[in-house]
């Protein structure tokens, strides 16, 4: 093909495995199959979609997030199915327009489910302002294209029912791999429940079988997606013998205020029982965010209950939430102190200088005392009892 090195060739058509050795492709045109042998194989068919029993997807109507950014005008109202990071995402672009009347089916207590109450509050919070409707605990009953539009009918958590009616549905519970067509039982690949291939370290269970991205289920992020797939021809060519970390994976959710996250948060820290400080900083205080009128949101650090305080996690929502994340992700992966953060040199005024206000306040040696701005800062340490049940303090 023009433009690839000779030692590289380009096969269209559809592909799956004949044994462990052996891929057969057949050309999507011509019908015609090719078998290709090789030493190393590197599956990298990623995701789709994931389709909900009951509910036609037609494109038009009723969509996914394969077909929503092919909108030609802003629908008058719509529905989303699903409140994780997507549908929520949706749910901030669609409002921020201010041309779409939005409604999100959210079948648990809360949005965002995975992350910490504060940060899903103030979330929901925001996007209930700007006049999204929250159907929460509500379970979806059916969805149906009705002429040029879609009804879709809920059961409440008090039992009773409500129908709606809206101009076009976006279907968004997740992902599921591209794996099936492959036929990896042939190979003896092992495969989870959900369908995805089981890898360690990005090997199959088939030594010379890899696998990155989406198709794992591990962490469905492009950026991830890449750093595997390099990791893989690393470990094929023998330059890696370091397992790939992702302890100080660093994520941006672009909601109204922007979510920027990096290792564990209190919930999931105290789902493993770790004990551990956290410091709650808000961007009301965060000069930069006051300069801009923008003091809607907070930062919150997770170190361990030591004298090494080493980061845990981290969650900052505001504006410019995005730039907190590196000087943490690189203090995580070098397992250093948290106070090296304390004596960073940042620039005034910067949203960074709230993450360093945190570190002082776990060192007891901020300007700003919790126990005067009770609604604004907080400080706690939690341990747990012999039964497991946290305790702050």
């Amino acid at each position: 093909m023009p433009g690839f090195p000779g030692s590289i060739h380009w096969v269209h058509g559809n592909a799956k495995f004949i044994d462990a050795h052996t891929l057969a492709v057949e050309d999507v045109d011509s019908g015609e199959v090719r078998h290709i042998r090789s030493a190393h194989f590197v599956i990298a068919t990623g995701s789709r979609p994931r389709a909900v029993a009951g509910i036609e997807v037609d494109g038009e109507a009723i969509l996914n997030s394969d077909h929503i950014e092919s909108l030609s005008k802003f629908p008058k109202s719509l529905v989303i199915l699903g409140a994780g990071v997507v549908g929520c995402e949706y749910a901030t672009i669609f409002a921020n327009f201010g041309q779409t009347k939005v409604y999100v089916i959210d079948r648990a207590e809360r949005i965002l489910p995975f992350e910490d109450l504060d940060v899903s509050r103030l979330c929901s919070n925001n996007l209930e302002r700007k006049g999204v409707t929250i159907h929460h605990r509500a379970s979806l009953v059916s969805m149906r294209r009705v002429g040029e539009g879609v009804e879709y009918t809920l059961e409440h958590a008090t039992g009773g029912r409500e129908t709606i009616t809206v101009e076009k549905a976006l279907v968004s519970v997740g992902r599921e791999p591209n794996a099936v067509s492959l036929d990896l039982g042939a190979a003896g690949v092992q495969l989870g429940p959900q369908g995805q291939i089981v890898v360690d370290d990005t090997q199959t269970s088939v030594p010379h079988i890899w696998a990155a991205g989406d198709v794992t289920l591990d962490i469905a992020l492009v950026s991830i997606g890449e750093i595997e797939g390099r990791h893989v021809i690393e470990r094929i060519c023998g330059a890696s013998t370091t397992a790939l970390s992702y302890d100080n994976l660093s994520t941006i959710m672009f909601l109204d205020p922007e979510v920027a996250a990096i290792g564990i948060n209190e919930q999931e820290a105290q789902k493993r029982r770790v004990p551990y400080r956290v410091a709650v900083y808000s961007y009301g205080l965060v000069n930069r965010a006051i300069a801009m009128r923008a003091t809607d949101g907070f930062v919150k650090l997770l170190v361990t209950d030591d004298d090494d305080m080493r980061i845990l996690g981290m969650r900052a929502l505001g504006v410019h939430a995005s730039t907190t994340l590196e000087a943490v992700s690189l203090m995580m992966q070098s397992g250093r102190s948290v106070r090296e953060l304390a004596e960073l040199l940042h620039p005034h005024p910067a949203v960074t200088e709230g993450l360093q206000d945190c570190v002082r306040m776990l060192m007891g040696t901020s300007i700003h005392k919790p126990s005067v701005f009770r609604n604004e800062l907080r400080l706690s340490r939690v341990t747990y009892a012999d039964d497991g049940a946290p305790r702050q303090t």
